[in-house]
Parts: C-alpha cells; sequence; structure tokens
C-alpha cells in the first residue's frame, strides 16, 4: 500500500513538472535561461517518472535510476548559474561551481572503480544540492528590489527542492538509509515546486518568455484548493471528537462537521473574502494588478448592457465601482451652466439632490489636474488634502472613499464618488491610471447620452412648434371673427338678428378658444426689464394669487429688505407654478410654505409642502426634462425645467428634497443685491453690520 502511494505522488510530480517543461517550451522565442530551465523540468520529470516505476518494482535502483538522479541537481544547477551571473548581477559563482565539479568528480570515480559506491554517491549528490543552495542563497542577496519581486517564488520553489534533498541524503549518509516516507516527501516537493518556477518565469520578461496565467483560474484553483485543506482539518477534528465523545461522540461529530460545512459555504460565497482573495492573488503572483482584456470586456459589457433595468448613468457608476470592488457610489453629470447635478445613486443613501457650482474649486482640480481624490488618504494625513474646503455634502456621504473625473477631452462632464472597497486595498500608480481610462471612456458614453437627450428635446420642441403653429391659426380665426363683429356693431346694433348672429358668433369663439386651452397649457410669460425685485412683496403677491385653491398658501418667514436683480413678473410667475404644483400634490388639510431668508450673499427662498412627495428615480431621471409630467394631458412638462432655466440664467441653483410621503421642498438660491453704503461707510463695514 506504501509502494503505491508513494508510487502516484511521483506521478503526480511527473505530471506538474512536464506541464512546466511544456509550458516553457510553447512560450519560448528564442533559446535563452528560459529553455534551461525548460530542460531542467523535463529531467526532472523523468527523474520523477523512474522513481514511481521503482516505487512498484517496475525497474530496479540500477545505473539508470543512479544517473537521473545525479542529473536533476545538475540540471536545475545550469540555469541557476547564468541568473547569478546577469540577473542577480553576482560575480560569486565560482566556489558553488567547484562544488559541482567535486561532485562529478566523486561520480566518476565511483563509476571508474566499477562500483557504485553508495557513499561515494551520496556525498556527490549532497555537495551538488549544497552547490544548489549556496546558488539560491547567493542570488536573492545580489538581487535588487524588481529583481527580488521577480526571483522570489524561483528561490522559494528551488529551495525546498534542494533543501529537502540535503536533509534526504544528510539521513542517508549519517544512518547508511534514508528515514521512511522521505521518498513521498520528495515526489510532493517536487510537484509544489513546479507552479512556483512558473510564477517566477511569468514575471521574468527577459528570459524571453510570454507566460499568461488566468486570474480567476489561479483564485478558483486556491479557493479549491484552501477549500479541500479546511475539509481534511474539519474531518480530523471530527473523528478526534468521535473518539474522546465517548456516547456522545457521533453526535458531536455530526453536529461539527454540519457547522464546518456551514462556515465553508459562507465562506465561499462571501463577496468580501473574495474580493481580500483577488488582492491577494494580484499582488503576489502578479505583475500588474488586473487581467486588463477581463477587466475591460466587464466594463463596456456593464456600460453598453441595454437589456439593463438601470439607466445609462447608474450603469457607469456601477462599472466604475466594479473596477476597485467598490460597494457604491454617486455620479455627478454636468448642465449647460457648467453646474455639476447629482445624477445617479447605486447602493448609496442620498436623499435629495445636490449642485456643485461651476465655480467650485473642486471642478477645477478635477478638470485642470485630472485628480482622483483619495478621501481615506486625507483622513489619515490631513496634509494631503487640497488648498481649499471640500464640499460639505462630500462629508455626509456614506463610506466615501475616492472622487474619479470624467472628462471628455478638456471638459469635465462629470465625476463619481466611489464608496470604501469590500476589502481594503491601497491605491497605486495602476489603480489610479486604469480608473481614469475608465473615467474617460464613461464621459465619451455620457456625451453620447447628453446629445440623444438634446436631440429627442429639440424634436419635441419642434413638435410644439408646430403645434403653436395651429394654435395661432385658431387664434387667428377667432381674431376675425370678433373684429367682424366690432366693425358692424355699431351700425346694426339695433337689428335683432345682427344680435342673434353675434352671439352665435361669440359661442363659436369661446367653444374654439376652449379646444386650444384644453391642448395647450400657456407656460410662457413676456420678456420684462430686469429691475431690483422685492422678495418678501413677490411672496405675498404669490400666495394671493394662488389663494383661490387648497391648502391656500402661507408666508412663514421673509427677511425685511431682502432683495434680488430679475424680472419681477417672471420670478412671480415661477413661484406660482411650483406653488400650484404644491397645492395639486397636497390634500386640502395639508400645508404649503413659502420662506426667503439671507444666507451667505443669497438669498434662499424656499416652498415646503406635506405632499405626496416624489422618488429619488424620478426627480433625477425626469422632473427637470421638458415635456415630462405626472399630470397627463393637464400639464405641458415644461414648467419646473423652464423654473431651473431660469434661475440658473441668473447665476442661482435650484435644488429638490423629497421623499415618498413625506413631502417636498424646493430651494431657490438667488444671488441677493448688496445693501447701498452710507456715505463715508465702506462696504466691507457693511456687510459687517448686515451680519
Amino acid at each position: 500500500m506504501d509502494a503505491l502511494i508513494t508510487s502516484v505522488g511521483f506521478g503526480l510530480a511527473a505530471a506538474t513538472q512536464l506541464a512546466l517543461a511544456v509550458l516553457l517550451l510553447l512560450a519560448l522565442r528564442r533559446v535563452s535561461r528560459g529553455a534551461w530551465l525548460a530542460i531542467a523540468a523535463a529531467v526532472t520529470a523523468v527523474w520523477a517518472t523512474a522513481h514511481a516505476f521503482a516505487a512498484t518494482g517496475g525497474v530496479d535502483g540500477g545505473p539508470a535510476l543512479v544517473l537521473v538522479e545525479f542529473l536533476r541537481p545538475l540540471a536545475w544547477l545550469v540555469p541557476l548559474t547564468l541568473i547569478l551571473q546577469a540577473d542577480a548581477g553576482g560575480r560569486s559563482w565560482r566556489w558553488p561551481a567547484l562544488m559541482i565539479c567535486t561532485a562529478v568528480v566523486f561520480l566518476l570515480a565511483s563509476v571508474a572503480s566499477g562500483v557504485l559506491s553508495p557513499m561515494a554517491l551520496v556525498i556527490g549528490l549532497l555537495l551538488a544540492t549544497l552547490a544548489g543552495l549556496v546558488f539560491i542563497e547567493r542570488i536573492y542577496r545580489a538581487s535588487d528590489g524588481a529583481q527580488r519581486w521577480s526571483l522570489k517564488h524561483l528561490c522559494v520553489g528551488l529551495g525546498l527542492l534542494f533543501a529537502f534533498d540535503f536533509y534526504y541524503f544528510s539521513t542517508a549518509l549519517l544512518f547508511g538509509a534514508p528515514a521512511p516516507g522521505l521518498e513521498l516527501g520528495r515526489a510532493a516537493v517536487a510537484a509544489v515546486a513546479a507552479p512556483l518556477v512558473a510564477v517566477s518565469a511569468a514575471r521574468t520578461r527577459r528570459w524571453s518568455l510570454d507566460i499568461g496565467v488566468s486570474r480567476r483560474l489561479v483564485t478558483d484553483s486556491f479557493v479549491i484548493t484552501a477549500a479541500g485543506v479546511y475539509l481534511l482539518a474539519m474531518a480530523g477534528a471530527g473523528y478526534y471528537l468521535r473518539l474522546v465523545g465517548g456516547t456522545w461522540g457521533p453526535l458531536l461529530q455530526s453536529v461539527f462537521l454540519a457547522g464546518a460545512v456551514a462556515l465553508l459555504l459562507v465562506g465561499v460565497f462571501s463577496s468580501t473574502l473574495r474580493a481580500r482573495l483577488r488582492v491577494l492573488v494580484s499582488k503576489h503572483f502578479f505583475s500588474y494588478g488586473y487581467d486588463y482584456r477581463e477587466e475591460w470586456l466587464r466594463f463596456v459589457n456593464t456600460l453598453s448592457d441595454s437589456h439593463s433595468s438601470e439607466s445609462l448613468r447608474v450603469r457607469a457608476l456601477r462599472a466604475l465601482a466594479q473596477i476597485v470592488d467598490s460597494g457604491g457610489g454617486l455620479l455627478f453629470s454636468g448642465s449647460d451652466s457648467g453646474n455639476q447635478l447629482l445624477a445617479a445613486t447605486w447602493n448609496v443613501a442620498f436623499p435629495g439632490t445636490v449642485t456643485e457650482p461651476a465655480s467650485s474649486p473642486l471642478l477645477a482640480l478635477l478638470r485642470e489636474r485630472e485628480w482622483i481624490l483619495d478621501l481615506e488618504e486625507i483622513r489619515r494625513d490631513p496634509a494631503q488634502a487640497p488648498t481649499f474646503d471640500l464640499p460639505e455634502w462630500l462629508g455626509k456621504v456614506p463610506d466615501a472613499w475616492l472622487v474619479v473625473p470624467l472628462l471628455e477631452r478638456d471638459r469635465l462632464r462629470g465625476f463619481a464618488v466611489l464608496a470604501k472597497p469590500r476589502a481594503p486595498r491601497p491605491l497605486n500608480w495602476e489603480d489610479r491610471d486604469l480608473l481614469r481610462t475608465a473615467g474617460r471612456q464613461v464621459a465619451s458614453y455620457l456625451a453620447l447620452a447628453d446629445a440623444d437627450e438634446a436631440l429627442m428635446d429639440a424634436r419635441q420642441f419642434d413638435a410644439y412648434q408646430r403645434l403653436s403653429a395651429f394654435v395661432v391659426h385658431d387664434l387667428k380665426n377667432v381674431s376675425a371673427q370678433l373684429s367682424l363683429i366690432t366693425r358692424n356693431a355699431r351700425r346694426h346694433r339695433q337689428n335683432p338678428e345682427f344680435v342673434d348672429d353675434a352671439f352665435r358668433t361669440v359661442e363659436s369663439a369661446t367653444a374654439r378658444l376652449d379646444r386650444v386651452l384644453q391642448g395647450l397649457r400657456k407656460s410662457e410669460s413676456a420678456i420684462e426689464e430686469v429691475t431690483d425685485v422685492d422678495v418678501p412683496g413677490v411672496l405675498a403677491a404669490t400666495a394671493e394669487a394662488c389663494a383661490d385653491e387648497t391648502p391656500r398658501p402661507a408666508v412663514e418667514a421673509a427677511d425685511q429688505g431682502l432683495r434680488v436683480s430679475c424680472p419681477p413678473g417672471r420670478l412671480q410667475t415661477i413661484l406660482e407654478h411650483l406653488v400650484r404644483n404644491a397645492q395639486q400634490a397636497t390634500s386640502a388639510e395639508g400645508q404649503v410654505v413659502l420662506s426667503a431668508v439671507d444666507a451667505d450673499k443669497h438669498c434662499r427662498i424656499e416652498i415646503r409642502d406635506t405632499g405626496c412627495g416624489m422618488s429619488q428615480e424620478f426627480i433625477r431621471e425626469q422632473l427637470f426634462r421638458p415635456f415630462v409630467t405626472s399630470k397627463g394631458n393637464a400639464g405641458m412638462g415644461i414648467g419646473v425645467y423652464e423654473a431651473r432655466q431660469f434661475v440658473e440664467s441668473l447665476g442661482g441653483l435650484l435644488d429638490v428634497f423629497s421623499q415618498p410621503g413625506e413631502g417636498t421642498r424646493f430651494v431657490l438660491r438667488l444671488p441677493r443685491m448688496q445693501a447701498d453704503a452710507p456715505e463715508g461707510v465702506e462696504p466691507a463695514e457693511v456687510q459687517r453690520a448686515q451680519s
């Protein structure tokens, strides 16, 4: 039975070494140190095959087995000599070479005597393995940081091989025969050394190799191996419980194994554990942290997944987050005025809307330097923070980690705020470069989406203009009818028939106007002159104009003397529209409240209701789009769009905060008029007096 296990062990070692040799030869472009590695792996495969047959009695331990036993260390010493001479920059390889020559002399002396002296063979093999250990020590010590990174797996793999052989032949020299069980250990060490040598070969391009190992394959193999070791350990522990548990032993074993299997399943399907494992594999087994082919295919597939129920902006945010294993984030998109508006969220609870002004220093940094802000690094080391204060809303984002700019040419299309990854990971140059490149790709997708939406809006405006032409035509006909009545009224007003005809004409005109009004709701106002507007007066006029509907609006607070520069009629029209919307969304028992306060050089006008509220998806994706309405045929869907355009044309901002069932707040921030400085008083003193 032991012979069979030993034979199987050497067979597995032969398979792994043969696979390594084939891989090295297939990837070989020219004769180099990689070729000698392939030859050494092939010789080791032959050695393992010979021992596998010898374990079952297929071959005897004659000269052929002794020859492959001697050739194996010598085959590995050739590439080690070349590496020490060139890659590691070392010149102290004469002593190991002397040991090799001495070992060869021992072998030739034993052969020349006609008798294969066991003592001479063991001494020769000891010298050969010792030379290999010396070579490995010199290579590791002579290599610098970058070379050591590529050579360390080779040193570990071959170091194990030579160290175990040295122990094996030392026991044979001291006790006349190796200890029982060490043969199987030699097979296991040979099998383990093969993948370690392959990793170093893949990392060392100067060996003229082009070996590609899939990260997914390595990760899955690691998971399967770790799961197997875990199950073996748990099986052993369960067997121990069965032995010492007495009558309760079988029950304890069953409960323990069930818990162990449950824990294994939780670990296997844990996204956090797999994220940590991917970081570990990328850091220690590959020259680059990403499998760029796999990453780019996943990135493009996520962006272009037209069958997904998510919007393009949510898919773009998810595609960016997946690159660094982030669990969520926010996406901001630019408007025509240059302001950045919250356009999408993914796995992050952030109620309401946020607007980052175009003049923000954060946007200037992202646009001019394409800088990726590592918020976690700034928290650890405040000296790494930019020279300006970060926006207040950024501190309210749960687990905010990175701020990634989205640039198309030199235009900032938006930026993404990514949450912390599932597994802690440092951000290096490779992560930053990949995120910048992916950000530019996302920006191009957003530019195409914005162009499509602009084209759709333009088509709807065109349809609106065509509809307006029909309306003008009807109005002209009505005007002609009424003009005819007014021209003939003085002459025929005493004629009863004329009066009857006039009434019928007016009824017809009224019916036609009613039909026009049913199809079109007029929402445009005449262009007015810009003047200084008293905001409390406009609020009072708005509340009075909308008092004919319930709930009646109330003015809660209005700082006296608060003034803005704008067309007064237009401002009141915008406020009336927002108040009407609030009344339509609120029951008669609810509240609609208006307020205006002075807030940091701005006039903050707020319209608050206790109505049904709106979802975040509706606010971000539909509320501010023209011709999108939730009122059916009762509205044109351009009122809120017109409100934002008007506010931004004045240099202000309009934000919305709402939750379904909790009401809505519209917040208008308009630049307020500065008070005139009294004679002999500087403006700065006036501002201090106001504050």
